[in-house]
């Protein structure tokens, strides 16, 4: 049951990073004084159509393989392997960084260099932790 609602939270943060796409995509148009028009959202409805069907694909080979996993558990008593959506993670993670890609390509130059630096800061403070041995979990 657990494995459902992680598969389910996936579904629901690829839709959030589309929706983050959408938002920033209308965001610059508006700053350039262009138009929004139905078409443009028409293609984010048919993007959200093409990454779910692929999702739906990878959770059907995750079910098959929880399914696996489930009657080695019951059938052999091996407790090894988890209980994982892992294809399913992995093309979530993947239309995430799209996604971001995406909103970051139609960043102005301003904005790139404020992405840039957080980036560095980011960098420096995982630096930081590793210099000093902290383990992140």
């Amino acid at each position: 049951m657990l494995a459902l609602a992680f598969a389910i939270g996936e579904y629901v943060l690829v839709l959030c990073a589309v929706i983050a796409d959408l938002v920033s995509g209308l965001r610059k148009a508006r700053q350039r004084g262009e138009a929004r028009r139905s078409k443009a959202l028409r293609r984010t409805v048919e993007k959200l159509a093409t990454y779910y069907n692929a999702l739906a694909a990878l959770t059907v080979i995750d079910a098959m393989q929880m399914a696996a996993v489930v009657y080695v558990r019951v059938a052999c008593g091996y407790d090894g392997v988890p209980l994982l959506p892992a294809l399913t993670l992995l093309g979530a993670i993947g239309i995430a960084i799209i996604e971001v890609k995406s909103i970051y390509e139609k960043a102005d130059e301003k904005e790139q260099r404020n992405f840039d630096e957080a980036a560095d800061t980011i960098a420096a403070l995982l630096k930081m932790l590793k210099d000093k041995n902290i383990k992140l979990p």
